[in-house]
């Protein structure tokens, strides 16, 4: 009964939080800390202090807040908080158990939090030596969540590699003429890869028809997000 109520109410909370703060980026901030900080509180006496389960909801209210602010239009912007809220709700309904819903919403929530990263940098001339140490850190939190749910000595050595790789894929592409969507979209695909064939090969389900299935999913997301992509002006 508890997570019923708890759910609803963090759901309600998530949808007024945003709605009401979304005029002033600098009280949007604080209100979506806030509102990370009573979630973590909720799910803490949900189920004690579980690190990977309790990331998850901060990661998903971090993705929603970055997508929330750079949707321009009104009715999309509460068709999406009414979507964010509802999905956040079976999210918490959910947390703690094993389910592709929740990895699809961790997956929405790394895209996410990348599209905020690049927006950031974007809007914000964000120089390198800030933006390549916060690429670590989201990714090396990613990975923790990412591979949460087994216990396996050598997932650790994988945390420090994936992050590595998309600090500098991120270092690469700020020298790309692109527009932050863009590079979104080109590390999420980088960050899905390695996730997903190490995760694999973790329960020894790597194989090569899978290999080549998703090297061709990521190629064809690649090829039509550069080539319809507005490439900016090089000066």
């Amino acid at each position: 009964m508890f997570t019923k109520i708890s759910s609803i109410t963090l759901a309600v909370l998530l949808f007024l939080v945003l709605l009401g703060t979304g005029r002033s980026l600098y009280i949007f901030a604080v209100s979506v800390i806030v509102l990370i900080f009573a979630t973590f509180a909720i799910n803490f006496k949900r189920l004690n202090f579980t690190w990977p389960h309790l990331l998850l909801p901060t990661i998903y209210l971090l993705a929603v807040g970055s997508v929330f602010v750079l949707i321009s239009n009104p009715s999309i912007r509460l068709i999406f908080l009414l979507l964010a809220a509802a999905t956040f709700y079976f999210l918490e309904m959910k947390l703690g158990l094993e389910s592709h819903f929740l990895q699809n919403i961790y997956l929405f929530s790394v895209f996410g939090v990348f599209l905020g990263m690049f927006a950031l940098q974007f809007y914000f001339n964000l120089k390198i030596w800030w933006l390549a140490p916060l690429a670590f850190v989201l990714t090396y939190v990613f990975a923790v969540q990412g591979f949460a749910g087994f216990s396996l000595p050598a997932k650790r050595y994988f945390y420090g590699v994936l992050s590595l790789i998309c600090t500098e894929a991120v270092w690469g592409m700020t020298f790309w003429p692109t527009h932050f969507f863009v590079n979104s979209i080109v590390l999420f695909c980088i960050f899905y890869l390695l996730w997903l064939f190490s995760f694999s090969a973790f329960f020894g389900k790597l194989t090569r028809e899978k290999i080549y299935w998703q090297l061709a999913l990521v190629a064809l997301v690649l090829v039509l997000t550069l080539s319809t992509a507005a490439w900016r002006p090089i000066r």
